[in-house]
């Protein structure tokens, strides 16, 4: 990937970059008249819905086109460090509050995306818990 590619991916992926809140979350699929799930549009519970206007990060269909073009990983480890690690970087540097819209601590999400966010967090910038308020869990240093 060119700098330049990756630059355009990088800004693109940043969605309301000027809030002073950054939501993490989990993507979750809409479910259609079939019954069948639709991973093109986010369920009401997906983090990128509950965000609202604050900052989250998403490649959206591009995280898979990347993955392939690029022969990168399937578990996302790759694309983690390349996209979601700047973005969070980002986002604490700045001043952002970071809260969760699904509690990354749980078993479910171990060795996801979302695991590895709450563990950067608290190994990077020292995060030491989560604060659950009005259904969102805010990172506490």
């Amino acid at each position: 990937m060119t700098p330049e590619e990756y630059e355009y991916y990088r800004v693109k992926s940043i969605v309301n970059p000027e809030s002073d809140t950054m939501t993490l979350g989990k993507y979750r699929p809409s479910i259609d008249a079939n019954g069948n799930l639709d991973w093109s549009v986010p369920g009401p519970d997906s983090y990128t819905v509950r965000a609202g206007d604050t900052t989250y990060f998403s490649l959206g269909s591009d995280w898979d086109k990347l993955t392939e073009t690029y022969h990168l990983d399937k578990q996302g480890r790759q694309m983690f460090e390349a996209f979601n690690k700047p973005a969070l970087d980002d986002a604490v540097t700045s001043g952002k509050s970071i809260r969760f819209s699904h509690d990354p601590r749980l078993k479910e999400y171990e060795g996801s995306a979302l695991d590895w966010e709450w563990s950067y967090l608290r190994k990077k910038y020292g995060y030491k818990r989560l604060k659950l308020t009005e259904g969102y869990w805010y990172g506490i240093k």
